[in-house]
């Protein structure tokens, strides 16, 4: 049977330890009230079912998606950018995003109500996956069966998604604060719940939980403040409802059945009322691709004119299945001669491996692990404020990146040539964690002092020496030899030959240091005596020494 799978899972997890209704109070080792199923709990149910969403408004929206479809081909047979590889792969990255350096990722959707995810020591977690993994990881089903309930569905977390303490001009103060410039939500994970109102799908905040549009004022924010702002944009999704060639409904699913080898599954049977309360809002389409997917990626594009395109979901199907080209030339023509924009390197499979690393203005790694030689690209590092994708009522002062840590992880990625996107987590009220926050506040304060050595900055030709690690400026004029550890009364350094008669300079002090070179040795800069004194240093955690070059620098 083609839905065995999704229906053993659910089985499985009904037989999984038992209803418990939770407290409204918080113990040690127990969610908060916010986390956790409230005492008046009511089993959301969308007022259109599946069955009725596609009778109703199935056609109007597949014509509509076949009018933009028109539209996108008139722009991209005018435009520079074709939907072909060869054309995109000429697209560079602008210079604003090598410049910028860090930006925030915002990962907070339906699961942020739940919060969980089962603890992985040493191993990255994911909470943004609780929705899909309630039906398949027994550590998952347990914990939701224990705090939510046997009868709570994951379309039960939609009415619960209120946002009642989201604030976006808060949240991009503290963007601001922390040095970040440029911001990425989570506008459709892989669920599907968008959190803007598109016209593409009943799926949306305007319509579901919160009943208002999360991204347009986030946007405006950001502009207000001069962020540049991005679109996060899963290409794949869960489930999805498709109409076959009779008009009856299918479910397309993330990844192909094994005993098939194939993504869609019928929709009767067993768990056909099941799924109602999977994917609520969802309109059936004939083509998941062009009737759905790209038309409402181009909508985005269309409402919002993001400066960043971020696909997620890519693996299972390829780029032209999901016919990612045509969004993405589509984006570029229509900022052409207006503004830079970038896409990431995550479009869908190619020849049978992840467009990660292959093609992109930007590649992309997540906790560090690169699927390729990154050395001659543009990349970004995607990871959490935390050990979790997404918000995680676990967390504590000892989970969350101490600056510390953070600092040192930041000079290896920016002294490598990257960028780093770092995730913070709202909860389901669309709060940020005051740990997370406070984070963030002391990481603004040292970039506030060390920035001249981070922004606008390029790989030098040696990225570290020790406990050093080098930035340069684009002239190629001065050399950042940041130290990730106080030098004590002198700093030695052996991979810049300073310019004769130049003047060295600690970031955040005005007065020059005493320094001696010779070829075998290096630099010596002498560190005052006041310096010692901790409380009189300029900064704390690492320490950025400014250095004119007189060799010209060569570039990654």
């Amino acid at each position: 049977m083609k839905y065995r799978l999704l229906l053993i899972f659910f089985l499985t997890g009904l037989l999984l330890a038992g209803c418990g209704q939770g407290k409204d109070d918080r113990h040690e080792n127990e969610p908060p009230a916010h986390s956790r199923r409230p005492k008046d709990f009511e089993p959301f149910k969308y007022e259109f079912s599946l069955d009725q969403l596609k009778d109703n408004f199935s056609e109007e929206m597949m014509l509509r998606a076949a009018r933009m479809g028109e539209k996108i081909r008139d722009v991209n047979e005018k435009g520079v950018w074709k939907p072909d590889l060869k054309s995109i792969e000429e697209h560079q990255c602008p210079e604003w995003f090598n410049d910028a350096k860090f930006g925030m990722f915002i990962d907070w959707g339906p699961w942020s109500v739940a919060g969980w995810a089962p603890p992985k020591e040493g191993i990255a977690m994911y909470p943004d996956w609780y929705e899909f993994n309630i039906y398949g990881d027994k550590a998952d089903r347990e914990y939701h069966n224990k705090y939510w309930g046997e009868d709570v569905e994951r379309d039960d977390f939609l009415s619960l998604f209120t946002n009642s303490l989201y604030d976006p001009d808060q949240l991009t103060d503290i963007a601001l604060k922390a040095g970040m410039k440029y911001v990425v939500p989570f506008a459709k994970h892989h669920g599907g719940f968008c959190l803007w109102p598109s016209s593409f799908t009943h799926r949306n905040a305007e319509l579901m939980g919160p009943r208002r549009d999360l991204i347009g004022p986030l946007k405006e924010a950001c502009t207000e403040k001069d962020l540049k702002f991005g679109f996060y944009f899963s290409l794949g999704e869960w489930e999805y409802p498709l109409m076959d060639s009779n008009g009856d409904l299918q479910i397309r699913h993330w990844d192909r059945w094994s005993e098939s080898n194939e993504y869609i599954a019928t929709y009767n049977g067993p768990y056909e009322e099941h799924m109602e309360r999977l994917i609520s809002g969802k309109v059936a389409v004939r083509d998941y691709s062009n009737d759905y997917l790209i038309p409402q990626a181009v909508e985005f594009i269309d409402m919002y004119d993001p400066d960043i395109l971020w696909f997620d979901g890519d693996w299972y199907n390829t780029l032209e299945e999901f016919g990612t080209l045509n969004t993405v030339s589509y984006f570029y023509n229509n900022a052409s001669g207006r503004k830079e924009v970038a896409v990431n390197d995550r479009l869908g499979e190619i020849g049978g491996t992840f467009s990660r690393g292959q093609c992109g203005d930007f590649y992309t790694s997540e906790y560090h692990t690169k699927h390729s030689d990154y050395s001659t690209h543009l990349w970004e590092e995607c990871r959490g404020i935390s050990e979790s994708f997404g918000y995680n009522w676990q967390d504590t002062e000892e989970s969350v990146i101490s600056t510390q840590e953070f600092i040192n992880m930041f000079l290896d990625i920016v002294s490598g040539g990257g960028n780093l996107l770092l995730i913070v987590n709202l909860d389901g009220r669309g709060d940020l964690p005051d740990i997370q926050e406070k984070r963030l506040e002391s990481i603004g304060q040292w970039l506030k002092v060390n920035g001249e050595g981070i922004y606008k900055t390029r790989s030098y030709m040696t990225s570290r020496e020790g406990t050093m690690r080098f930035t340069r400026s684009r002239d190629k004029q001065i050399v950042y030899a940041i130290s990730t550890v106080w030098p004590g009364k002198s700093l030695n350094i052996k991979s810049v030959t300073p310019r004769e008669g130049s003047k060295i300079y600690m970031l955040g002090d005005e007065d020059p240091l005493k320094w001696k070179y010779d070829p075998d040795n290096g630099i010596t800069i002498e560190i005052p005596n006041r310096f010692q004194n901790e409380s009189n240093r300029p900064c704390k955690y690492a320490y950025t020494f400014r250095i004119e070059n007189k060799q010209d620098i060569s570039t990654n």
